[in-house]
């Protein structure tokens, strides 16, 4: 077995991709951007990174399928919305709150693989869904909210609403693995470029963009671009598949679990009972819904010889 197929190796990889994207909200508040400048330069800077792999990938696979390209840039320009809204979350809600919040893509996807390609989820996932919804009421500041969020309410309604978008944005790029499985980082790309040209004219729209970002706001925004995106699903894409879906899904609730303890430790938030009691509610939904049950199920064991 080579290095690269190790387990181990790929379970490194999987965390590191999930430690990644949470430190993306970090980041967002760290380069001080406006909303839409950030969610822009995020798919600009992305496009950047992701080119030189994705011509490397072209010409050894070739080019995509239309449909193919059609998926990606429909998902693409979900994700641009999703940007946008997240970015206005997590300078309302704050870092974990938002990050959070956007877990409830763990039910928006099944839901649209249900509705579309009739695959029942199962009852686990009935279940959960009203549970997930007391959650996210919870961790929105319900019963309570951290006294230094700027405007939790509406944070909490844009985190949910870009949790759905980016359910969204999975389904296509499921659907984009189904229809050209050969292909793995030019349908993101496509995606990518999709979300930028949403993203520029979203911003043209809510008034314009702010790039005097000082060299300190640029490196955290190149750090979001290509950490929390390119870099995060490049070593998705290369280390999920090498690990059964049970766990890769229970090593990306490191994602939630990052954003919560760097905005407590870094950004001095300071949450309330209920938001951590809804957290807890929402990493248990996002473990259970991605089969987090069947790894407590003992392995059946070979007869001795």
């Amino acid at each position: 077995m080579s290095l690269t197929d190790s387990p181990a190796l790929a379970r490194l990889g999987v965390l590191t991709a999930a430690v990644c994207l949470g430190s993306a909200a970090l980041l967002l508040i760290l380069a001080q951007a406006t909303p839409s400048t950030a969610a822009f330069l995020r798919c600009a800077l992305a496009i950047i990174a992701l080119a030189p792999f994705a011509v490397a990938e072209v010409s050894r696979r070739g080019l995509p399928g239309r449909r193919t390209v059609g998926v990606a840039a429909a998902a693409g320009a979900f994700l641009g919305l999703d940007y946008i809204m997240w970015a206005q979350s997590v300078y309302d809600a704050g870092v974990g709150v938002s990050m959070v919040l956007i877990s409830v893509q763990v039910v928006v996807f099944p839901a649209l693989v249900w509705l579309l390609h009739r695959q029942h989820p199962g009852r686990l996932f009935l279940w959960c869904v009203p549970v997930m919804l007391v959650g996210m009421l919870l961790t929105g500041g319900a019963f309570g909210v951290d006294p230094g969020a700027a405007a939790p309410l509406r944070g909490a309604i844009l985190g949910v609403l870009s949790g759905v978008l980016y359910g969204v944005y999975i389904y296509g790029t499921h659907r984009c693995r189904v229809l050209d499985p050969g292909l793995i980082v030019t349908p993101v790309l496509v995606a990518t470029t999709s979300a930028g040209a949403v993203t520029l004219i979203g911003g043209l729209i809510l008034g314009g963009f702010d790039f005097d970002l000082g060299i300190g706001g640029w490196a955290a925004m190149v750090g979001l671009a290509v950490l929390g995106q390119a870099g995060a699903w490049g070593l998705l894409a290369v280390f999920s598949t090498r690990l059964p879906v049970t766990e890769t899904a229970s090593l990306m609730l490191a994602q939630p679990i990052t954003a919560v303890l760097l905005g407590m430790l870094l950004a001095g938030e300071q949450l309330a009972i209920g938001q951590w009691a809804g957290i807890a509610v929402v990493i248990a939904v996002v473990w259970l819904v991605s089969g987090g049950m069947r790894l407590l199920r003992p392995r059946s064991r070979r007869p001795a010889r």
